[in-house]
């Protein structure tokens, strides 16, 4: 008996060992499950005491999957009191997915982490760069910082507004954030962010910028290629830009440079900015530059050089060919030029045809285009074109001593030639893009001659009068001539020439005033000699008292 005592005892050892370690795993299980259970809720102050490390307190997520290798945070919120009673943020994001491996959470240690819906709104103002609530994380600066080296951060659906005295911008796309190590740079690579300009209206048309900023300690330096935001395709090569923010200086400079090549149907103004769009057409010829960006003190500063080669470009019926020169700007937000600006035109196409012209103008204030003045060589002579002072739609043309010869020469009216000086001047109104002419004058620098010797006039000739003013054009010498003109250059003018002279070889050189009325295109006048020159009246002349002396 005492044998069988013994060998039971452990036996009976064993079952209480056995019950004890049920029991055991059920309390640990229950443990687990309600540690388990209570896993969002450590997540959340795992992710809130994260935050907190960096400066941000005023944030509000929830945690939506937990698991042993991601976590995945919904709706993140960082904003002030101010601007959730308006149900505003400076930061928000749509998702974070967290990826991990087992035990790294508590550690603050990942792989990566995926952003989705990221949404930034920043202000550039007195005291530089801030993203309000979210202000601590531009202070954790990219060395020197306590907090362990950011993971590898895919951020997808990206949004930042920035709001400068100078404008609100827009930029929007994808982008990787990485960091090396605790004490590297932080580096933000974005291939495709497409800018825009959220004033209205807007200054400058859509743009892809392919970025690359780095932010060591308190500088941040940032480099991009410009391309235009075409539908589809690559779009044009439009800026490289580099640059550099001293956040603890709140100042910042950048440099832009680039050549552009217009051509229609490929790159074109409308390309470029809203404001453009019709302005001309068909634009081709090279533009080449650089810009100079500077920020201090809350303002933004800005300059520019443009050189031009080979422009051409129609407006209206004008066509515009060969047009070069430097151009420098003392602002490019407004663009402003840096005083007057001087470009050479080759060639103008317009009812009168005008070489080898110099333009003079300045750009001021709201973009407002002011012409100072453009000169061309003319028939021996010059036309100077400029603006009287407070207009914006007035222009006057100086003739100055145009070769009658010559011009008489351009209208090629078979029969007509003649000698002299011109002058004058032609005020011009632009109405509906076409320049009226309005009590336009010329008159001779002198006495010459004006001779119109045609066998179709000849022909014509059915009166008295007719016969006469035909035969004293022959071989008119005049001591007085003047012009008038009204009306559309582009279109129906009116002509008045006024003659006061005589032919030496009719009555004896009797002294004759002549006036004759042209009605006509001045295209069909000047270009083609198509008008030609009809006598419609004899105003004045002594030719009864000549008829009465004349020997039979």
């Amino acid at each position: 008996m005492e044998d069988a005592g013994i060998k039971r005892t452990p036996r009976r050892l064993a079952h209480r060992l056995l019950i004890a370690a049920i029991v055991l795993l059920v309390v640990v299980c229950a443990g687990l499950f309600a540690l388990w259970q209570s896993r969002l809720g450590l997540a959340t102050r795992i992710v809130a005491d994260a935050l907190a490390s960096r400066g941000i307190s005023n944030a509000s997520f929830h945690i939506s999957a937990l698991g042993f290798k991601s976590i995945e945070v919904e709706d993140l919120v960082i904003a002030s009191e101010a601007d959730r009673a308006t149900q505003q943020s400076d930061i928000a994001a749509r998702r974070i997915s967290v990826i991990y491996n087992f035990g790294e959470l508590l550690s603050g240690r990942v792989q990566s982490i995926d952003i989705d819906g990221l949404r930034v709104k920043a202000r550039l103002g007195d005291h530089g760069l801030s993203l309000g609530a979210g202000d601590p994380l531009l202070r954790q600066g990219g060395t020197g910082s306590a907090a362990a080296a950011l993971p590898a951060i895919h951020v997808t659906d990206a949004a930042i507004r920035l709001i400068t005295t100078q404008g609100t911008f827009e930029a929007s796309g994808d982008g990787e954030i990485s960091q090396a190590g605790a004490t590297a740079p932080i580096v933000v690579t974005l291939p495709a962010l497409r800018l825009n300009d959220a004033d209205a209206p807007a200054r400058f048309t859509p743009v892809m910028l392919s970025t690359r900023l780095q932010l060591d300690d308190k500088l941040l330096t940032f480099d991009a290629d410009a391309r235009t935001a075409p539908a589809n395709g690559k779009g044009v090569a439009l800026t490289k830009i580099a640059g550099q923010y001293d956040m603890a200086k709140a100042t910042a400079s950048a440099k832009a440079s680039g050549q552009l090549a217009f051509a229609p149907g490929k790159l074109e103004p409308r390309h470029l900015s809203p404001a453009l769009n019709g302005l001309v057409r068909d634009l081709s010829g090279d533009v080449s530059y650089t810009a100079d960006f500077a920020f201090a003190k809350s303002k933004l500063t800005s300059s520019g050089k443009a050189t031009l080669k080979g422009i051409g470009f129609s407006a209206g019926p004008t066509v515009v060919s060969g047009v070069a020169g430097t151009v420098k700007l003392s602002s490019l937000l407004p663009p402003r030029t840096s005083g007057v600006q001087t470009l050479t035109v080759a060639h103008v196409e317009t009812a009168v045809p005008l070489d080898k012209g110099v333009v003079k103008f300045a750009v001021g204030s709201a973009m407002a285009v002011q012409l100072v003045e453009a000169t061309w060589p003319f028939t021996g002579g010059r036309l100077t074109l400029t603006v009287p002072k407070g207009s914006s739609e007035r222009y006057n043309l100086a003739v100055d001593n145009v070769d009658i010869a010559k011009l008489l020469v351009m209208v090629d009216v078979p029969g007509l030639s003649g000698t002299g000086k011109l002058s004058g001047q032609i005020p011009l109104k632009i109405v509906d893009g076409d320049p009226i002419v309005t009590n336009g004058a010329l008159s001779a620098n002198g006495s010459g001659t004006i001779i119109y010797k045609s066998e179709a006039a000849d022909a014509a000739v059915n009166t008295e009068q007719t016969q006469l003013l035909s035969d004293a054009l022959k071989d008119f010498h005049y001591t007085e001539l003047s012009g008038a003109l009204d009306g559309n250059i582009n279109g129906n003018l009116k002509f008045h020439i006024g003659l006061r002279g005589a032919n030496p070889s009719l009555y004896d050189g009797y002294p004759i005033n002549l006036n004759v009325n042209l009605e006509g295109s001045l295209v069909d006048i000047v270009r083609r000699g198509t008008v030609g020159l009809r006598p419609l009246e004899l105003i004045q002349s002594g030719v009864g008292k000549e008829k009465e002396a004349r020997p039979e």
